[in-house]
């Protein structure tokens, strides 16, 4: 059995959403929030997926929470960056917050919204693993409220200097490429235990390894068109900066579908792979995506 990737988007979902699995989406609010008092209970206020899932590129799958005490938490997995993250991070949460009032509501009832973002990729110029923003006074540093709080943990900083073990270890099973990895973190903690087994039940269910290879694909078919639509910019139309630019992205894609159907993409292959053309590459994609299985070697 292949596991999913956690990464995924709509797998990071599937997860920390299932109603089953309430205790691994508590282990991991506890880990990112270290609130002073255990989270007893949440509700996932969003567990239905978009209907245009996979194919609507830019859905975003993230899970909604409140807790006990009101708090509204909505945390998300971004694979990679994009133009304008920031600014989408703080619009998001600012329709969390004003989404709480209705007609004739008053301004104090308004609960305290965080957003959690993991993003496997870097986007601060720390080397923090977990990054915290607030509204705070930027002289004497005293906070004007706590209804806003940003969350960005960087998972390829888990080795540059955050020190909490407990955000640390759902960093090493986000990032676990092999089924021995993802053991010896289980034999380490009971949260990362549980989170395993989670895991290997989601990877059993056809339905959610189907949502996840189209996802996948989805994402691979958008960088290629934006790969495309970069090169254009810079060539002015030039043929040949065209064809380098899609021949980069169809590469990716590639990659992407040798990771899904679980196809071996060896050295001997990623040489070949970087030779081929831009049309050879689209005849490779076709024959992976129907067969499955990569050209017999010469």
């Amino acid at each position: 059995m292949q596991l999913l990737d956690p990464k995924i988007d709509i797998v990071f979902k599937l997860l920390f959403s299932h109603p089953d699995h309430r205790d691994i989406l508590i282990s991991l609010l506890t880990a990112v929030l270290r609130p002073k008092s255990p989270i007893a209970f949440v509700e996932v206020l969003n567990p239905e997926m978009p209907k245009e899932l996979p194919d609507d590129k830019g859905a975003v799958l993230d899970v909604h929470v409140r807790l006990a005490d009101g708090r509204h938490v909505d945390v998300e997995m971004q694979s990679a960056l994009h133009s304008g993250l920031v600014q989408r991070l703080l619009f998001d949460w600012a329709k969390l917050y004003t989404a709480q009032l209705h007609p004739g509501d008053t301004y104090r009832q308004l609960c305290p919204c965080i957003s959690v973002t993991f993003l496997n990729d870097r986007l601060l110029p720390t080397d923090r693993l977990h990054s915290i923003f607030r509204t705070v006074e930027v002289n004497e540093l005293y906070e004007l409220s706590d209804a806003l709080e940003l969350h960005i943990i960087e998972l390829p900083k888990l080795q540059t200097g955050d020190t909490d073990w407990r955000i640390e270890h759902w960093a090493r099973f986000l990032l676990a490429r092999s089924e021995t990895e993802l053991q010896e973190l289980a034999m380490t903690d009971s949260d990362m235990r549980r989170a395993k087994q989670a895991l290997d039940e989601l990877s059993q269910d056809p339905a959610a390894q189907e949502l996840a290879r189209q996802r996948e694909m989805a994402r691979a078919n958008l960088a290629i068109i934006r790969g495309f639509e970069r090169e254009e910019g810079r060539t002015e139309g030039l043929d040949q900066g065209l064809d380098q630019g899609l021949a980069r992205g169809l590469r990716h894609e590639v990659a992407t579908l040798a990771r899904v159907f679980g196809l071996e993409l060896d050295e001997h292959r990623r040489a070949q792979v970087e030779s081929m053309s831009a049309a050879d590459l689209e005849v490779l994609i076709d024959r992976l995506t129907r067969l499955r299985s990569w050209p017999p070697s010469e």
